[in-house]
């Protein structure tokens, strides 16, 4: 059985880093930066409160900028400032060895969280595969947040690392980049560049385009990461808004959802108000709406939406997976 995680910064969230949008804005408001960057923030500053939010006024914002020059002085500008607050989060998280030992046990049973019900609806999806489990992860993060979990030095994206009851951790490709390296800070692709002199430059779009910024430095992630997902059976979704600057890689899960029956996806969620067990019933309402959220970000459109496709969507609401 093929599995692949998809992590966003939820998932740094849930280990108490501060590495949201926002709080990164708030470090970012206090340097002085060039006239530009001045500019930028006044720009980004209404209502931005996730990255891909961020990203996506980044590509609007190139409508201010007149030259080439301009833009790259700016993306690297930025770049650096992002780099060097997220450094400071990621030296600060340091994992016991409960928590380590908690996050092994969730990592390799992800599909303990899920209610009675859904529990057994998920088995008899998974009983029709071999009981050897091959994982990887695909994460949206710069952070080494789960190398240090893994107990897994550096960021290296061949780990083949073997775990009991047949399951291997693969890979662990960071599609946007590492810390101490190139970051990836961008949009999904050139329509989503408001300046239509830069949609027509390849200088531009190496920088802001995220598939072409890493053919730039000559990597295959995207690639890779299209062959996890193509060839998946089960996709695990956590802490990631499915904004539309990663549109291709929900477009894809989308694709293969509606083109086999032989996966299906796991969605854990954070909902902001918490459930009371009073209200347990509850869950049904907030499920139903997440699932109509979640076929609109895959692109199936409502017409679409069938029992062969919802019978294979699972989700849980504020579980404790991954939390310490």
């Amino acid at each position: 059985m093929n599995i692949v995680y998809f992590l966003g910064n939820g998932f740094d969230k849930a280990q108490g880093l501060k590495t949201s949008y926002p709080e990164f804005y708030e470090y970012l408001d206090k340097q002085e930066g060039s006239a530009l960057l001045q500019n930028l923030k006044s720009d980004i500053r209404k209502d931005t409160k996730l990255w891909a939010d961020m990203e996506e006024a980044f590509g609007q914002f190139t409508s201010k900028i007149d030259t080439e020059e301009d833009f790259q002085n700016l993306y690297f500008e930025l770049s650096d400032y992002l780099q060097e607050y997220l450094k400071s989060e990621n030296e600060k998280f340091i994992p016991s060895v409960e928590l380590k030992g908690k996050f092994y046990n969730d990592f390799l049973f992800f599909g303990k969280y899920l209610g009675e019900l859904d529990r057994t609806r998920y088995n008899q999806f998974v009983n029709a595969f071999s009981s050897s489990i091959d994982i990887n992860v695909i994460t949206l993060n710069y952070t080494n947040t789960l190398e240090k979990l893994l107990s897994i030095n550096t960021q290296v994206s061949n780990v083949n690392k073997n775990f009991n009851n047949n399951r291997i951790l693969h890979n662990i490709i960071h599609v946007h980049g590492g810390l101490d390296d190139a970051i990836i800070i961008g949009v999904d692709n050139e329509k989503q560049i408001e300046n239509e002199k830069f949609r027509m430059s390849d200088n531009v779009k190496d920088l802001l385009v995220k598939i072409q910024s890493n053919h730039a430095m000559k990597f295959l992630k995207h690639e890779y990461c299209e062959n996890f997902i193509k060839n998946a059976n089960l996709i695990i979704l956590y802490g990631t808004s499915l904004g539309d600057t990663d549109l291709r890689w929900w477009n894809l899960i989308g694709n293969e959802l509606n083109r086999r029956n032989n996966i299906a996806i796991i969605q854990h969620l954070y909902h902001p108000i918490e459930i009371k067990p009073t209200r347990r019933q509850l869950l049904a309402q907030i499920e139903r709406n997440y699932q109509n959220t979640l076929m609109r970000k895959l692109g199936i459109k409502q017409e679409e939406f069938s029992e062969r496709l919802t019978n294979r969507l699972f989700f849980t609401v504020n579980s404790n997976i991954f939390k310490n």
